[in-house]
């Protein structure tokens, strides 16, 4: 009897030993999936491989040749299976990899482009699905872009879009007099003054008192932004 006992004991140790140990591994599994923005280079279908370039976690390119197992997942833009035929050289993926192993690989739409801010976002969201730290960035994103959309028509103007730049610069120009103002007389001295408001004090003293105001400082601002946007392309 007493044998028997310590048997089941033993076993029940073993089996809840085994049980920690899958879901630890789970675990990791999933902290080790962050999907990473990609560009197919060759497709190879007679062999089941697919080779793509990307850069690495230290920011140089590299490139990486994937045989397709069974247990790897190809999924089209529109997250159904596909087979390796979909994907073709020049395609924008996003690779999922977990303990060095390749787990799954998606299509990008077609109209992705890696470097815009919009597929930016959608990487975003598809990072957030295994990193929940991404959330808080989408939630400041949408929080922003529903203060743009003041007519609350789900659009975004150019009167609007302007509004909102106005704003910003304020509040940017605020936090620099809030930082810099030692003495706090609402003004920014020469002496107080940093950075490129230091470098260019005497222009942004249009009146030449010595000190930059709110007004000088505001107006400076939006003067640099209005140099630094797109200017419309001469007929």
């Amino acid at each position: 009897m007493q044998r028997l006992l310590l048997a089941t004991l033993t076993l029940v140790a073993f089996t809840a030993g085994s049980l920690l140990t899958a879901e630890e591994k789970d675990k990791k599994d999933k902290d080790n999936k962050k999907p990473t923005a990609a560009t197919v280079t060759k497709v190879d279908a007679k062999k089941g491989e697919i080779t793509v370039k990307f850069t690495d976690a230290q920011g140089k390119e590299a490139e990486k040749t994937f045989h397709l197992t069974k247990d790897i997942h190809l999924l089209d833009e529109t997250g159904r299976a596909a087979a390796i035929e979909v994907f073709e050289s020049g395609n924008d993926v996003l690779i999922v990899e977990a303990e060095g192993q390749l787990r799954e690989l998606r299509r990008a739409p077609t109209s992705y482009r890696p470097n815009s801010l919009a597929s930016q976002v959608r990487t975003l969201i598809e990072v957030s699905a295994y990193d929940p730290a991404g959330v808080e960035d989408l939630q400041r994103i949408y929080d922003e872009l529903r203060k743009l959309d003041t007519g609350k028509d789900g659009k975004i103007d150019a009167k609007e879009l302007k509004a909102a730049s106005d704003r910003i610069a304020e509040e940017r120009v605020d936090a620099a007099i809030k930082r810099l103002d030692v003495n706090k007389d609402g003004k920014i001295s020469r002496e107080e003054a940093k950075g490129l408001i230091k470098e260019n004090f005497d222009k942004i003293d249009t009146n030449k008192d010595g000190f930059i105001d709110r007004a000088e400082l505001l107006k400076a601002a939006m003067e640099r932004l209005e140099t630094k946007a797109p200017q419309p392309e001469k007929k």
